[in-house]
């Protein structure tokens, strides 16, 4: 008897032991992929925080067991785990408490709270309180960013004021997706035809305070690509219809396990638009992909192409905006004006950490735009074909980081414009005679290093430094010697140094600071005198920004508070002297003061429905200093392009049962058009709505959302050319109307396979 029972007690003490596994895995923020210390990990019967590389390990009992995931200033996860492996588990951030967010300001990774600048996150939930069709209103929420928006693709971004004396597009800001360049050799850059899907988060550093994304004066906008939610294997298709005929079709389908990421979109956007000569149509592919190869080293790719056809209504006189919004303007509907364009982005990045202290990321891009613009003067051929290289090298020595990199690229423009024939009859533009023929080459070259340490307990010290050199050269294929405007260009370099300081005043309440300096050159065209020769004494803009700022997280409330001021010197001023000729000159010196705030209060009105409320303003005092341009001086006057305030409110409601709505306004003061300040774009408010319902009924989710643009149907400047021109008498064409009111609803349905 003896024998039986010592087996049966063996067997009791040691089932334990063999029954209880350990589940290891680790967390991390879904976009930039940093480590998530101090997440709780649980299985309702325990609880695991995560150490300082984001890992974790719980006892479990027996499988599958519901995990669920939390960390301050993120989306709760909540995932069923079936097996004994090791997994990663990626959060995503909430719109209720964006200082816990973690974001990439400069060259480091770390809380919005604890960074000695500018920065602002735009996340999923805030990207989706409007229509899919653009990120126009996501954007204009960000105090200090105004994207002006003529049509689908004439936009043009402001920052602080930084960009507003470009014309037709966005100049002086620069943008990445992930780690590849959108901005070209010319400090262009185009984001307006990313679609929505193609975008997890858009981060954005106000002025030249980001050294590793070359200190621009604006500075610099980072879209960061979808990551699949953990865990999962999905597809998703989506539609969505609204007013002037639009359309847009989705279809989407992403996996995420321990190593592999892969994440592909299709979307095709068409609307006839409200205005004439105004039909858009987009398609567009896109494919991200990532491999982890070791614990310490990944591979990842991403290919976008874009194929695009716009035509352009242009702006239209004070008469035609106040009385007949929707025409175009008449050449351009008569010439049948148009952009199209073959887009093709592709870039390859290799990751690997050396120990816990050394890391390594390199990049490489190539990037091709083949682009066709019938004007109503002439017709523009393009090819731009650009190819680089980013590598950034990080090290870490107790709580001292070091981050260092160059990022190198070139352009080849080619370009030529043809004689426009068109006439009453050809229904359209013909294209005649070659009128010019040029090859641009433009190298870009960034070197940048920052280092960041504790000096004292609760204050942390920054210090970054920007190394860049541009050089243009261009080749006339047309002319004859004697009219070849053939020649090059290249400033001196630019060492842009900065300085910041973060003071923590308490665990959720920070003090920042920060000198930065910052630059802007000119593109090839404004450094050409009115005879096409180069002009070699063109300076690039530069100035000093001083910036002071505090944010917290109080319960429930987050703000942010920022004030600036900003001197500028070399003002480039584009002058016109043709329908299509621009010269360029450095004409003044600016100031501008501002004051950003963002605020955010959530309430819980029950266990299911929480209330949100949302506010943004933008105080901007800008100001020439000593601005004689052409004979007239300007001086004292107030910045042209920029208006002295916008109030961005709005408020959500949020639902675990599915509902969910926003109700935003934007008010916008009255706009300088013009460098005398004689005339003034009138001020406006606009209304916005957006209510839907998502369900989740197994691997099914169905998601059905109804909206509304402009409820108050305001006619107003979306956009504005300043400075414009009439030409043969004709009044001058500054406005670019606003669409009115106008609806849009969509259905998307989801299916995970796991």
């Amino acid at each position: 008897m003896k024998l039986p029972i010592l087996l049966i007690l063996l067997i009791i003490l040691c089932h334990p032991g063999h029954a209880q596994t350990t589940l290891q895995g680790h967390v991390k923020d879904g976009a930039n992929e940093e480590a998530l210390i101090g997440a709780l990990v649980s299985t309702g019967a325990d609880t695991s925080v995560t150490n300082m590389d984001g890992n974790f390990q719980l006892p479990v009992a027996a499988f599958p067991i519901t995990l669920q995931v939390s960390y301050l200033g993120y989306q709760t996860l909540t995932i069923q785990v079936k097996e004994a492996k090791e997994i990663t588990l990626a959060l995503e951030p909430s719109s209720l408490t964006l200082n816990d967010v973690i974001v990439t300001s400069g060259s480091f990774s770390r809380k919005t709270l604890n960074t000695p600048a500018s920065i602002q996150s735009i996340n999923r939930e805030m990207l989706i309180r409007d229509d899919p069709f653009s990120v126009a209103n996501a954007l204009n929420r960000t105090p200090g960013v105004f994207m002006h928006v003529g049509t689908l693709t004439t936009n043009r971004i402001t920052i602080r004021g930084i960009g507003s004396r470009s014309l037709y597009g966005t100049n002086k800001i620069k943008a990445y997706y992930e780690d590849i360049p959108l901005t070209d050799g010319s400090g262009n850059s185009s984001i307006e035809d990313l679609d929505q899907e193609m975008i997890s988060r858009i981060e954005i550093t106000k002025g030249p305070n980001s050294s590793a994304y070359g200190a621009g004066l604006g500075g610099a906008i980072r879209l960061l690509a979808p990551t699949p939610p953990a865990q999962e294997t999905s597809a998703k298709s989506s539609l969505t219809m609204g007013s002037f005929d639009t359309r847009r079709w989705v279809l989407q389908g992403s996996h995420h396990d321990n190593k592999t990421t892969v994440s592909a979109v299709y979307s095709d956007l068409h609307r006839q638009g409200y205005r004439e000569n105004s039909e858009y149509n987009r398609q567009q592919a896109g494919v991200t992909f990532k491999y982890q190869l070791t614990p310490q080293s990944y591979i990842a790719a991403l290919g976008i192409f874009t194929r695009l056809k716009a035509f352009i209504p242009s702006s239209i006189n004070e008469d035609d905006f106040k009385n007949n919004p929707e025409k175009a303007a008449f050449t351009w509907k008569q010439a049948r004006g148009f952009e199209a364009y073959d887009k093709t982005l592709f870039g390859l990045t290799y990751y690997h950490g050396f120990n816990q202290d050394w890391s390594l990321k390199s990049t490489v891009f190539l990037k091709n735009r083949d682009a066709y613009e019938p004007r109503p003067f002439n017709i523009l051929d393009e090819n731009t074909f650009t190819m680089g290289t980013r590598n950034t090298l990080a090290k870490r020595w107790g709580n001292i980081r070091f981050f260092t990199g160059i990022e190198l690229f070139f352009d080849e423009y080619k370009w030529k414009t043809f004689e426009n024939n068109y006439d009453d009859n050809s229904n359209g533009s013909v294209k005649g005679n070659l009128l010019s023929s040029n090859l641009e080459n433009r190298s870009y070259f960034n070197a940048f290093a920052e280092a960041a340490a504790t000096l004292v307990p609760n204050l942390n010290v920054t210090l970054g430094l920007n190394l860049n050199f541009t050089h243009y050269t261009l080749a006339d294929q047309f002319n004859e010697s004697a009219n070849n405007i053939s020649g090059d260009y290249a400033f001196d370099p630019v060492v842009s140094p900065k300085l910041g300081l973060t003071y923590a005043t308490g665990a959720h309440h920070t003090l920042f600071a920060n000198l930065s300096h910052g630059f802007s050159p000119p593109s090839l065209e404004e450094t050409l005198y009115p005879d096409g020769q180069i002009n070699p004494d063109i300076l690039p803009e530069s100035g000093w920004n001083y910036e002071l700022g505090i944010r917290g997280t109080q319960p429930r409330f987050t703000y942010d508070i920022t004030t600036y001021y900003m001197q500028i010197k070399n003002l480039l001023v584009a002058q016109r002297i043709s329908d299509d000729a621009y010269v360029g000159v450095n004409a003044g010196l600016n100031n501008h003061f501002g004051v950003d705030i963002l605020s955010n209060y959530y309430l819980p009105l029950s266990d299911r429905y929480t209330l949100n409320a949302f506010t943004s303003v933008a105080y901007m005092n800008y100001h020439f200093d000593e601005f004689v341009n052409d004979g007239n001086d300007y001086s004292g006057n107030q910045l042209t392009g920029v208006p002295q305030w916008i109030i961005n409110p709005g408020v959500e409601l949020l639902s675990d049962l599915g509902f969910y709505g926003n109700l935003s306004a934007q008010l916008v003061g009255e706009i300088p058009v013009n460098d005398e300040n004689s005339l003034y774009a009138e001020r406006y408010f606009i209304l916005r709505a957006k209510a839907g319902f998502r369900h989740v009924v197994g691997p099914l989710e169905l998601d059905i959302n109804l909206g509304a643009n402009n409820l108050t149907d305001t006619n107003y400047a979306a956009m504005l050319l300043i400075n414009a021109t009439g030409f043969g008498g004709s009044q001058p064409r500054y406005y670019y109307p606003g669409n009115p009111r106008n609806y849009f609803g969509g259905v998307s349905l989801k299916y995970s396979f796991r």
